[in-house]
């Protein structure tokens, strides 16, 4: 079996660093994307991923990824508000990861990860994930530091 590395982006940070796993774990790569697409505006993206947030929004993807050909799944995020953006509740809906391992990653700068591990643990609750050790990924060497433990 394969492993996929799966992220969504925004800015590039994260786009970096799955790029970067997925070299390093000669896993194939796929970038999440909302149907709607989030604002270029920081301010208004700011406004929509808070009102996504606060009314428990989860956008729809348009990604059609069949997972058959993998167990282990890299998924990046970027931490939004503490957590991993709406989007990533709406991956964990959408898909059917039973019996697959997901690997968490996210890119801050100012959180650790364990600041969103919490909100993933809860995502994966009762659908037959194996949740593995999630990472902080701001840079390669960071990246490097987790796959050499």
């Amino acid at each position: 079996m394969k492993s996929i590395v799966i992220y969504f982006s925004e800015s590039g940070n994260t786009k970096k660093a799955a790029e970067y796993i997925a070299e390093q774990t000669k896993s194939d790569i796929e970038r999440l994307s909302p149907v709607k697409p989030y604002p270029k505006d920081y301010d208004k993206l700011v406004e929509v991923s808070g009102d996504e947030l606060d009314n428990d929004v989860y956008p729809e993807i348009k990604n059609q990824i069949s997972f058959d050909n993998y167990d282990t799944i890299y998924l990046g995020y970027p931490t939004w508000y503490h957590q991993a953006p709406m989007i990533i509740h709406s991956f964990f809906d959408k898909f059917d990861l039973k019996n697959k391992t997901v690997i968490p990653f996210t890119t801050t700068y100012s959180s650790p990860f364990s600041e969103s591990e919490p909100f993933i643990k809860k995502m994966v609750i009762n659908k037959g994930i194996e949740l593995k050790r999630g990472f902080r990924a701001n840079s390669n060497s960071e990246i490097n530091k987790y796959f050499s433990k």
